[in-house]
């Protein structure tokens, strides 16, 4: 599905490095304009949120503290994100983060997008290869792209 044709979408996110956070609120917010409903869902790859950081109806965030003991969250703190029948999830986290990658898979959503991961070829619908190391900008890009060649 194509970002010009989602009327609600979900966002799966890191958010432990204020760069990433300051690019996909930019990039929500260029949603927003498009009139698209936008829920966030992110990650913070540390025990506690930092004070800057807070939940709220469009945006929770959960952190370690928030797994199991094998790593995988805790279903009470993901099930309204996988729930949700989105028109279209992205998962933005470009490193494998398995409480995200969990999300993805048991995601709702009726179309995913998200980084290619070969141990995860059945939990996106649409996967980008990038460089492990590319800045999200150049990830939003991609993924702008290939949503532009879906609309055709």
């Amino acid at each position: 599905m194509a970002i010009a044709n989602a009327k609600s979408i979900g966002i799966l996110y890191d958010a432990t490095h204020t760069n990433q956070v300051n690019t996909v609120k930019k990039f929500v917010e260029a949603l927003k304009v498009q009139g698209k409903s936008v829920t966030l869902f992110g990650f913070y790859n540390k025990k506690k949120l930092p004070a800057d950081q807070h939940n709220s109806k469009s945006n929770e965030i959960i952190s370690r503290t928030d797994l199991n003991w094998y790593g995988l969250p805790k279903k009470n703190v993901y099930a309204m994100m996988a729930n949700e029948p989105f028109d279209l999830l992205l998962n933005l986290c470009t490193w494998h983060c398995i409480p995200l990658l969990v999300i993805s898979a048991s995601s709702k959503a009726k179309f995913r997008i998200g980084k290619y991961f070969s141990d995860a070829l059945n939990f996106f619908d649409l996967m980008l290869n990038i460089e492990n190391n590319a800045p999200l900008e150049n990830f939003l890009t991609q993924i702008e792209d290939f949503s532009t060649k879906l609309e055709k």
